[in-house]
Formats: C-alpha cells, sequence, structure tokens
C-alpha cells in the first residue's frame, strides 16, 4: 500500500509503502517522474532528504529510508541481507521496471546488499564514498573504521547515540557535530571546499529528520557494518562503479580499492582532490551518466535473485 504525503512543485513528492510484515518505508521523489528510476540509499546516519542537496535531472530519484530513520518504522535485529527484501517490495509496489541503485557512503553495503540479493531486477549500481566489508584492510585510522569498531561495542554505541540525540534535540546542533567529529575525527558529511555554515545546516536538519524515531536507525547501522555481511561481493553479476574521493578522510580510499578488487568487472572511479562530500556535489552528473550508460539489459548473464541464500 502506498500513502502520498506530499506533492508540489516546490517539494519532493513523499510517500509511505507499507511491507508484508506491517512496517512501513519513507521515501522521496525528485528529478522527473518519467524518466529512468534510480534507488538512492542516503549516508550514515541521513534521509530521504539527502539529495534536496542537489539538482537531480534527467532521472527519476526515490530516496528510501533505511529502518528506524525518518518516515521507516524501526526493525529490531536486522540484518543487511533484510534490506533487499524491503526493496523488493517497494519495486513492486511502486511498479518500477529495472530501477539502479546508488548507496552513497553508509548507504553503499545495502546498494551492494541489493546488487547481490536482486541480480538482474535491478540494472546497475554505484557505491559512492561507500563503507566496504569488514576485514579487508581499509579501516585502520580512519573515521568509518572507528564507527564500524564502535558496532562491535553494543552499549558504548548506544549511550554514544543517545548523548548526540540529546544534543540535537535540545541544545547546540552544532557541538552535537563537533562532538561527533571529536569521536570519529571528522565530521560526516563536511567539507573544506563546501560553504560550512549552509552545508552543515542543511546536515543537521537532516540529521533531526533521519532521528525522530530516535537512535534505532543509526544504532541499527553502526551494528550491521562491522559484522559479516552474510554474502561475498565476489558474487554481484551486475554492473557496479565504484566512486571515491582522493581526498577523503572519512571513508578512506582504500575502501574503493577494496570494493573493486572484489567485484567482478567493477568500474573504479578515483577523483584526485575530492573528499567524502564534494564527491557527490561536484561529479553526481558523471555518476548518473555512467551508470545509465551502463545498463544491464535483460537476460545477459547475472545471477537472479536467491532468496534461499538471504533467508
Amino acid at each position: 500500500m502506498i500513502h502520498h504525503l506530499s506533492h508540489s512543485p516546490l517539494q519532493p513528492h513523499e510517500g509511505t509503502v507499507t511491507l508484508t510484515d506491517g512496517r512501513v518505508l519513507g521515501y522521496a521523489c525528485y528529478g522527473d517522474p518519467a524518466a529512468p528510476p534510480v534507488l538512492y540509499f542516503h549516508g550514515f546516519p541521513g534521509c530521504r532528504t539527502e539529495p534536496a542537496m542537489i539538482n537531480v535531472h534527467g532521472v527519476r530519484l526515490i530516496a528510501v529510508e533505511r529502518p528506524g530513520y525518518g518516515l521507516s518504522d524501526p526493525k529490531d535485529g536486522r540484518t543487511l541481507l533484510d534490506w533487499p527484501r524491503d526493496v523488493a517490495q517497494l519495486i513492486e509496489t511502486l511498479e518500477l521496471d529495472r530501477p539502479y541503485v546508488v548507496g552513497m557512503s553508509g548507504g553503499a553495503p545495502y546498494a551492494a546488499a541489493c546488487a547481490y540479493a536482486l541480480g538482474d531486477r535491478l540494472s546497475g549500481a554505484a557505491l559512492l564514498a561507500g563503507i566496504a566489508p569488514p576485514n579487508l584492510g581499509w579501516e585502520a585510522g580512519s573515521p568509518a573504521g572507528a564507527l564500524m569498531a564502535m558496532g562491535r561495542r553494543p552499549l558504548a554505541l548506544r549511550l554514544a547515540a543517545k548523548a548526540l540525540l540529546r544534543m540535537l534535540r535540545h541544545g547546540d546542533a552544532f557541538s552535537a557535530m563537533a562532538a561527533l567529529s571529536n569521536k570519529l575525527g571528522a565530521i560526516p558529511g563536511l567539507d573544506v571546499r563546501m560553504p560550512k555554515p549552509a552545508v552543515t545546516e542543511r546536515v543537521i536538519a537532516g540529521w533531526r529528520h533521519a532521528l525522530r524515531h530516535g537512535v534505532h536507525g543509526p544504532l541499527g547501522d553502526a551494528l550491521v557494518y562491522g559484522q559479516p555481511w552474510g554474502f561475498d561481493i565476489a558474487d554481484i553479476r551486475i554492473p557496479v562503479a565504484i566512486w571515491h574521493g582522493g581526498a577523503d578522510r572519512t571513508v578512506p580510499v582504500a575502501a574503493a580499492h577494496a570494493y573493486a578488487a572484489g567485484i567482478p568487472g567493477a568500474r573504479l572511479h578515483i577523483r584526485e582532490g575530492e573528499s567524502h562530500f564534494s564527491l557527490i556535489f561536484r561529479h553526481y552528473g558523471a555518476v548518473l551518466a555512467d551508470l545509465l550508460r551502463h545498463r544491464a539489459e535483460p537476460g545477459q548473464p547475472g545471477r537472479a535473485a536467491d532468496w534461499s541464500r538471504v533467508a
């Protein structure tokens, strides 16, 4: 079931989809409704408002919120391979024809999971500044690595997340950003090449949307990232592009090389001088053009969705 929440020329179309277990997923649509569909999986933490910071055109971009974020109901004990099941229901409900998937930062593992599990129900995937699988040698000394390590300590993670939520709701949001910076060594999303006050305000607004349910969303993500993912990226058979900034201090460029080494036929695009946030701002047009250019044709070799492997 689809519930439409808003639709006007001045804001994206927003809605929710009710899943078979009764949970709802929230989403927002950007760009051209008649263009090829692209499912966008937001960063950590993030929500459906993330693409509002860029001028989307040439695609129908649908930003989907993971469980516990924004409009999406929480799901206790979720795993990475639960996500493709939710996405498959979204694709069916919205009647999407073999969409692409794009994962930004903390959304990249979820895009990789869909590329693996949904197979030829998708046309391709792009992983942008993406967190890569654990234990591949890319994590050391990075904020993303620190997040994954914290995800292996659930009690400490929960306490840190609740403290951040209190500051966002009741205190100085800029202090909340500084606190996270001190914890992880960098502020996710911020970039010296972007106008800091404007970007910071937008990031904080997005976090407040994301955390309307509390800390369920980011806690679920952090617990997922650092554990075994339940699949091998070497088994992905649809076209995949990997994009990363050479100056990314949040998720090091070594993560991109780990993905490229593991996914057969992956296209690796390193943009020197770009960091975690500037990559999407400055290169989103190239990302989408490359994605559409390498569309998997129906019936070409590739593994179809095999739900017995994601039970």
